[in-house]
């Protein structure tokens, strides 16, 4: 939860000391735990020991006097061998740029006696860039200690102090800690102390038994939190992003969203001076029409600017001058936000920046003011009285801004309103989905099949697949499409290549598949053919989740509708309208439509899909599943013709492919029959 809140994309950028951005190893020292921290007593361990490690303490101890200085105290007994692999490695993550780690204690007991302790020469340290993939350096390490000859019965004492915070944070003080895990433990607390002056207000999130202690002593105030025998908090699958499984606490100087904004106001205060070629570009966009500048400018600053965070400079603490984005075409969050400010200010419109939680979103407004609470930053500006939300970062969106996708991140602080409050973020509505139409024509009950399948995406589903076919070759898509269909028939070759057209003004793209089908028909026993029409890409979200006894929220992918409608030729006129049916499952989190309509030959089956809101609350969980349970019965239609492989032609037509397989020694599938 530390890392979580605390390292968050807005304010990423550090004073980074060069040497260490080359790689060498930032220093850790070994020395006794700070004067202040309080010794936590140990409760006597249980007859019975959990499996496979037993936690005795958690203790987290916060200090905000001289310097912010957080203290961990973990003790736990292997009690068993996949215990003994599980945490036999000490790990802790720092940045050395502003923070200072000290071990205090590494120790293994083993029948009680102390069989090893920590020296300096132990203590290994790597680089721990794990968002590389993401384009994202942070300058982070890993200490590691790797214990040795470590057995199940043995018990490890450990701890240590990370000392210094992010200067670009400031000097309020904002802090939140886990107040539960996903293991059980004895005994485990959290104390916070501070400057008897200094004016703090808590939350806590996630247990209402939790009783915070607040005292005050000799200049100093503690804030303390003692929860004994904490249970093992399980995370389930399919969970909204703004839920956190775990309990926790938070704490904030902030007296108000109002000093939020002054403290980003002040980030965002750079020096905006254009270069020569940024001056040229800003003249190119003033020559074209106002719309069609500002679509321009949006698109350059997404697609041109390559996002890149390089949490390394000196100008760490605000974002960079847009002529230098302009000119290296790259940067972070906050550097491309502040270049299409730029530039849209440059056009006369009123562009500020906004700061967003891509995970919290609405839910923001439920905690304290501070600005831990943001992890992104977007543009937000007016025209002819329509608000518009524009994420820089985003790439290969609709090139309009009436089809522009706006990521509804639920709730914003407008860095240059002065409102004091936080903004709804309400953006229009609009389709964002995908429309398949699948065609199969069967010529009779042995020759394959032909099927078409054309597919229209819109929204951010036509973003995804326009970034997706930007990095991949056609062949690709091709090749895994071929694969998907031959889990259902195995026998699918390709009619024709693949095709896309994009039409990026009004964010859509169509996809056009087409292929033979030789293994369509299943014959059955009594000389029957059976044929099935799925609807797979609408099935897939209509599917029970894993974990369907919940206690936890279950997040829908939002804003989404699906339509998917599958048509069958029939070689001759099979009167299906008996089995026709339209049935429709709906509640306030999803609508499910599907129906089977018959048309002298055409069998058609239609299913829909629409998410309605972007999660179910767990109350709500059960009669969910069970609407889901029942339109799940209705995600395919199958049918069965009678006496097929009886027919007179039907065993002459077989006989006349299977002589001229064996006379060729050729497959005959498709047009070659």
């Amino acid at each position: 939860m530390k890392q979580l809140y605390i390292i968050f994309a807005i304010v990423l950028m550090v004073w980074f000391n060069p040497v260490q951005a080359l790689g060498e190893r930032p220093d850790v020292t070994i020395s006794s735990a700070p004067g202040w921290v309080t010794k936590q007593p140990l409760t006597a361990l249980p007859e019975s020991l959990r499996k496979p490690l037993h936690y005795r303490l958690v203790d987290s101890q916060v200090s905000d006097n001289a310097e912010q200085t957080s203290f961990s105290h973990n003790r736990y007994v292997f009690t068993d061998a996949a215990g003994v692999q599980e945490g036999s490695t000490v790990r802790v993550r720092f940045n050395p740029a502003y923070e200072k780690l000290v071990f205090h204690n590494v120790t293994v007991f083993r029948d009680g006696t102390a069989i090893y302790q920590l020296t300096p020469q132990d203590i290994k340290v790597i680089n721990a860039e794990d968002d590389q993939q993401n384009n994202m350096y942070l300058g982070l390490f890993d200490a590691l200690i790797l214990l040795q000859d470590i057995r199940v019965g043995d018990e490890l004492d450990y701890s240590y102090s990370l000392s210094g915070k992010n200067p670009v944070l400031g000097d309020r003080f904002s802090y939140f800690d886990n107040l539960g895990w996903g293991v059980a433990v004895d005994l485990l607390t959290f104390k916070l102390t501070l400057p008897d002056d200094k004016q703090v207000a808590h939350k806590v999130f996630g247990n209402p038994n939790a009783e915070v202690q607040h005292q005050k002593s000799d200049g100093t105030q503690t804030f303390t939190v003692r929860v004994e025998n904490s249970v093992a908090h399980t995370v389930e699958n399919e969970l909204p992003g703004w839920f956190s499984p775990f309990p926790y606490i938070q704490f904030t100087e902030f007296n108000s969203w109002l000093e939020v904004q002054d403290w980003a106001a002040q980030l965002f205060q750079v020096n905006t001076e254009h270069s020569p070629e940024l001056k040229a570009y800003i003249a190119e966009l003033k020559a074209l029409p106002k719309h069609q500048a500002i679509e321009q400018a949006i698109t350059f600053v997404q697609d041109e600017i390559r996002y890149l965070g390089l949490e390394l400079g000196v100008n760490s603490h605000q974002p960079n001058m847009p002529h230098q984005v302009f000119e290296k075409r790259f940067g972070d969050c906050k550097d491309k936000t502040l270049l299409l400010n730029t530039l849209l200010r440059e056009l006369d419109i009123d562009a500020q920046p906004a700061l967003v939680s891509t995970d919290k979103r609405a839910h923001i407004s439920e905690y304290l003011p501070t600005h831990s609470a943001f992890n992104h930053v977007i543009t937000h500006f007016t025209l002819d009285g329509e608000t518009f939300w524009v994420d820089p970062t985003i790439n290969y969106q609709g090139s309009r801004l009436s089809s522009l996708y706006q990521p509804d991140y639920g709730s914003a602080l407008l860095v240059d309103s002065q409102s004091g409050a936080l903004t709804t973020v309400t953006v229009k509505s609009a389709r964002h989905g995908i429309d398949i139409n699948e065609m199969i024509i069967a010529p009779d009950y042995v020759s394959p099949v032909q099927w078409r399948i054309e597919s229209q995406y819109y929204g951010w589903q036509a973003e995804r697949l326009r970034y997706q076919l930007a990095s991949s070759e056609k062949k690709v898509f091709q090749d895994h499409s071929l694969n998907y269909y031959a889990q259902f028939y195995p026998g699918v070759q390709v009619k024709a290549p693949i095709s896309f057209a994009d039409n990026r003004q009004d964010n859509v793209i169509t996809v056009v598949e087409s292929y033979w089908v030789p293994d369509f028909w299943q014959p059955l026993e009594d000389g029957a053919a059976e044929f099935y029409l799925a609807a797979g890409n609408v099935s897939q979200y209509v599917k029970l989740p894993q974990t369907v006894r919940r206690k936890q929220p279950l997040a829908k992918v939002y804003p989404l509708s699906l339509s998917q409608r599958v048509t069958l030729l029939m070689p001759s006129d099979i009167d299906f309208s008996a089995l026709a049916y339209q049935k429709s499952f709906a509640d306030p989190y999803v609508r499910i439509d599907s129906a089977m309509e018959y048309d002298r030959r055409r069998v058609t089956f239609h299913a829909q899909y629409e998410a309605l809101q972007e999660s179910v609350p767990v109350e709500a969980v059960p009669a969910h599943l069970s609407k889901l349970k029942q339109a799940n019965k209705y995600s395919g239609f199958g049918g069965t013709v009678s006496e097929v492989t009886t027919n007179p032609h039907y065993t002459l037509f077989k006989d006349f492919v299977k002589q001229l397989e064996n006379k060729t020694k050729m497959k005959f599938v498709g047009e070659s029959l």
